[in-house]
């Protein structure tokens, strides 16, 4: 039996393997933000190296946003015992904000964070961006899209940086919450949390949501990350789809 270590590089190389996540020779730019699951995607890069098929750098990225619980400093020595560079920005935009005392919610916060992380990743010549969302993230932007963006849509595997210079990779996508934690935990990870974690909002509804439905269904996290991947246009209303093959006996 896999134990939780082998459980989260066994989950990240099958989501790297089909999705072509990554090439010889990448240079990595590994958005940490001081939660369980970054740390998590950080160390499981590096312990991945043993078995990757070719070799890659890394780099670990961190951006100030002025909304971390404990000195974000404390992230350091981890990082660096791992043998990986760090890079600390300022989110300036963000930090005017806060300065300013203007009120925003952890969209605009996002936004601001993937513009910066795309930014520095370009500046230090890395050909990927790898962030930590999990299976979880992807099943509750699925149903918050559906929900109050009236749209089918959840968090891509890859994709890329308006320019192009840039690849977007999420390899925790088959990981879990409760995988996430337990790695972390294992590992002795000293995760840092946002203040905004405590708010209420609709992202803790849906998960509030989801996790009294794990409770009770078993399977249920399997059965989203499946949905993802196997979706059926013609049971959907979109326009201008060809005519569907009829796949029952005509008479």
């Amino acid at each position: 039996m896999m134990d939780t270590a082998e459980k989260v590089l066994d989950a990240m190389g099958r989501a790297m393997g089909r999705f072509s996540m990554l090439r010889a020779g990448d240079r990595i730019a590994v958005g940490v933000s001081g939660g369980k699951d970054s740390l998590t995607l950080l160390h499981a890069f590096v312990a991945y190296k043993k078995r990757a098929p070719f070799p890659y750098e890394l780099v670990a990225v961190t951006l100030e946003q002025g909304k971390f619980k404990l000195p974000v400093v404390a992230l350091e020595d981890k990082i660096r015992a791992l043998g990986v560079e760090w890079v600390l920005r300022d989110d300036t935009a963000t930090l005017r904000l806060i300065a300013e005392n203007v009120p925003h919610g952890c969209d605009v916060c996002s936004r601001h964070r993937r513009y910066h992380l795309y930014k520095i990743a370009s500046e230090l010549g890395c050909s990927v961006l790898a962030l930590g969302h999990t299976a979880d993230d992807c099943a509750e932007s699925l149903l918050r899209n559906i929900l109050f963006n009236g749209r089918i849509a959840s968090l891509p595997p890859t994709s890329l940086s308006q320019k192009g210079s840039v690849r977007l990779i999420r390899p925790l996508i088959y990981v879990t919450e409760a995988l996430s934690r337990e790695y972390a935990r294992t590992q002795g990870f000293l995760p840092i949390a946002c203040v905004c974690s405590e708010k209420e909002s609709v992202r803790r509804e849906i998960r509030e949501f989801l996790d009294s439905m794990r409770s009770r269904h078993d399977g249920i996290s399997d059965s989203i990350t499946a949905a993802l991947g196997n979706v059926n246009l013609y049971t959907l209303f979109g326009e201008n789809l060809p005519d569907p093959v009829c796949t029952e006996h005509e008479f």
